[in-house]
């Protein structure tokens, strides 16, 4: 089974009424992530849900967690957008929400609502387009409510693209703090933390329940020395074998290539069957 723990929403989507060749409502903070993925960033006109489902099957895909991964827009829209799509494709697609710290009145109640009331499975939380820290007490009611509906919270930990967003915000060492205060709190830190993949491991070997997902990285650069991910194949081949997710960040990366330069990486076979879908399953209570 392969699960692939991050896709992103169709273009079509999450802007149903934006003209896909005109980008001028991109906020300026979000610019210099077009102008660094420009190429990748071309499958706005072409690429639907459709496109999402046949190329998983074509990939061998079991399943896709699509993740509301807010940078900019109506948060609440894009929720609604997801849930569409999981109320639609139930067998292959995972909804996990969203939350707006500076425009929710009570983001604890807004997640029991998408959980409890909509079927999502998890949160998602990108602390630097909030220009927060993830372990502001303004999200401690969050983990809180994660931990007691028993669901995982995803959050940016790694570099960020903009030119006006500290790359801070995404230190793992944030993570400590949260996993110190929440010690039942599932945290899956999104991108794998590069370029501190050294702190990312040691907040993952110091936690029993933080997982690394390594979305939007190619791992043909994870598995190649001099990038700075020589701990995470070092680990992953050992005591984090069971806590390593796989994620391509669809369409940005192509499911073919994700999966097969993750087949070519120096993992044991037993790893590369956990890291391609049976931690999240486990993770996620698929059978």
């Amino acid at each position: 089974m392969i699960i692939d723990f991050r896709v992103r929403l169709p273009f079509k989507e999450q802007f149903p009424d934006v003209d896909p060749n005109d980008l001028s409502f991109v906020p300026a903070y979000m610019r210099h992530y077009l102008e660094l993925f420009s190429e990748g960033i071309k499958y706005r006109d072409v690429v639907t849900t459709e496109h999402l489902l046949e190329t998983m099957e074509q990939n061998g895909i079991s399943k896709a967690v699509m993740q509301a991964e807010w940078e900019f827009g109506d948060y609440r829209a894009l929720n609604n957008s997801v849930k569409r799509l999981m109320d639609q494709y139930p067998d292959k697609i995972i909804g996990f929400c969203t939350v707006h710290p500076q425009e929710s009145r009570d983001m604890a109640k807004e997640v029991e609502e998408w959980v409890k009331g909509k079927g999502m499975r998890g949160v998602n939380l990108q602390p630097w387009a909030y220009q927060l820290h993830a372990h502001d007490r303004k999200f401690y009611p969050v983990y809180e409510k994660c931990v007691e509906l028993d669901i995982p919270v995803t959050i940016h930990t790694g570099v960020n693209w903009s030119l006006t967003r500290s790359m801070d915000y995404g230190r793992p060492i944030h993570l400590d703090h949260i996993a110190c205060d929440f010690p039942e709190l599932k945290i899956v830190a999104s991108h794998g933390g590069w370029p501190w993949v050294n702190e990312m491991v040691a907040v993952a070997w110091k936690h029993p329940k933080v997982y690394i997902e390594t979305g939007a990285v190619s791992p043909k650069y994870i598995g190649r020395p001099g990038t700075g991910w020589e701990t995470f194949i070092q680990y992953a081949n050992s005591i984090l074998k069971e806590r390593i997710l796989y994620a391509s960040e669809w369409p940005l990366l192509s499911f073919e290539r994700v999966i097969s330069e993750t087949k070519a990486l120096p993992l044991k076979e037993d790893v590369k069957a956990a890291y391609l879908g049976e931690n999240a399953a486990r993770l996620l209570g698929i059978r």
